[in-house]
C-alpha cells in the first residue's frame, strides 16, 4: 500500500516539483497516521461487516491476494487500488466457504468506486476556476512561489490523513474482524511511509508527470478535489481508492485545461481498476480451495 496508495498522494506535489520526495514521505507517515486513529471509524466498520464469518488464516490469505495485485501493478507504474484488491478478496473467500455475500453493501461500494473519480474531476475544474481568479490578482512572484508551496502541502497532508482514513482502515477493519486492535494502526502508518520511499517512483511518475502537464495550480487543484471526493466516501462508510480520485482529477482538470493526455496510460489504468478486484478474488478463492 505504501508502494502504490501513498505514491498517488504525494504524486502530484512531487512531479510539480513544488514538494520533496523526502518530505513527502514525512508527510504521509504524519498525517496517514492520524487519519487511520481519528477518521476511519466508518470505513473499518464497513470492511468488518463484509468480513464477517471468516478467520484470521481466511484474512492472511486475502491480504496476501491484495498484495500480490498491487505489487504487480506497482511494478509497471500502475496507481491502483488495495481497496478493490480487497474487496475482492473478501468476495472470493465468502465464495470458498458460501457465505452470503452482502450485495447491497458491495453495490454501494462498487457505485463509489466509479462515482469518486467523477467527483474529484469536477471538484478539480471548480477548484482550479476559484484560485486562478484569486491568483491573477497577486502581482509578487514571491507571494504566489510561498502561496502555491503552502496550498500544495495542504493538499497532500488532506490526502494522506484520508489515506489512513480510508485505504489504511480497510486493514484496519480485517484486523477489527478478528478482534485485533491497539498499536498496529501506528506500525502500518510508518509501514505506508517506508513502502512510499522504497519503491514508489514509478507509480508517482504515473500520477505526476506521465498522465498530462502540471503546474503547481492544477497540481493543487487535482490533489485537492481528490481529497474532498475521498472525504465525502468517508463520511458515508465506503472504502474508495484515493488513486482512482486522483487520476480522475488530474485528467480531468488537464482534459478542461486542454493538456495533452496520455490516453493510453489512462486506458491502462483503467483496466488494472477492473483486474485488480479479480486477480484478488480468483487467487483468495484458489489458495483457500487448494491448501489445506
Amino acid at each position: 500500500m505504501g508502494v502504490n496508495d501513498s505514491a498517488k498522494v504525494v504524486g502530484t506535489a512531487v512531479g510539480s516539483e513544488l514538494l520533496g520526495f523526502k518530505k513527502g514521505v514525512i508527510v504521509i507517515a504524519v498525517f496517514t497516521t492520524t487519519g487511520a486513529v481519528f477518521g476511519g471509524g466508518g470505513v473499518s466498520g464497513t470492511i468488518s461487516e463484509l468480513a464477517k464469518g471468516l478467520d484470521a488464516y481466511s484474512i492472511g490469505i486475502i491480504l496476501f491476494s491484495a498484495a500480490v495485485a498491487v505489487t504487480l501493478a506497482s511494478i509497471r507504474g500502475l496507481p491502483i487500488s488495495t481497496t478493490q484488491s480487497i474487496v475482492g478478496g473478501l468476495v472470493g473467500a465468502a465464495l470458498t466457504f458460501n457465505l452470503i455475500v452482502k450485495w447491497e453493501i458491495l453495490f454501494k461500494i462498487v457505485l463509489a468506486w466509479v462515482l469518486s473519480p467523477l467527483l474529484a474531476a469536477f471538484l478539480a475544474i471548480m477548484v482550479y476556476e476559484v484560485y486562478v481568479k484569486l491568483f491573477k490578482k497577486i502581482k509578487q512572484i514571491q507571494l504566489l512561489e510561498t502561496m502555491y508551496k503552502w496550498l500544495v502541502f495542504i493538499a497532500v497532508a488532506f490526502s494522506a490523513f484520508n489515506l489512513g482514513a480510508n485505504e489504511l482502515s480497510n486493514v484496519v477493519g480485517l484486523m477489527e474482524a478478528i478482534s485485533i486492535d491497539g498499536s498496529f494502526k501506528l506500525v502500518l502508518s510508518l509501514t505506508l511511509g517506508f513502502g512510499a520511499l522504497t519503491f514508489s517512483h514509478e507509480v508517482i511518475m504515473s500520477v505526476g508527470k506521465r498522465l498530462t502537464p502540471l503546474d503547481p495550480l492544477s497540481a493543487f487543484s487535482s490533489q485537492f478535489a481528490s481529497a474532498m471526493a475521498v472525504t465525502t466516501a468517508n463520511l458515508f462508510g465506503l472504502p474508495v481508492s484515493s488513486g482512482q480520485a486522483v487520476v480522475g482529477g488530474v485528467a480531468g482538470l488537464g482534459y478542461h485545461l486542454d493538456n495533452p493526455i496520455n490516453w493510453g496510460l489512462i486506458r491502462s489504468i483503467v483496466l488494472s481498476w477492473i483486474f485488480a478486484p479479480l486477480i484478488s478474488g480468483i487467487l483468495t478463492f484458489l489458495l483457500l480451495s487448494l491448501l489445506p
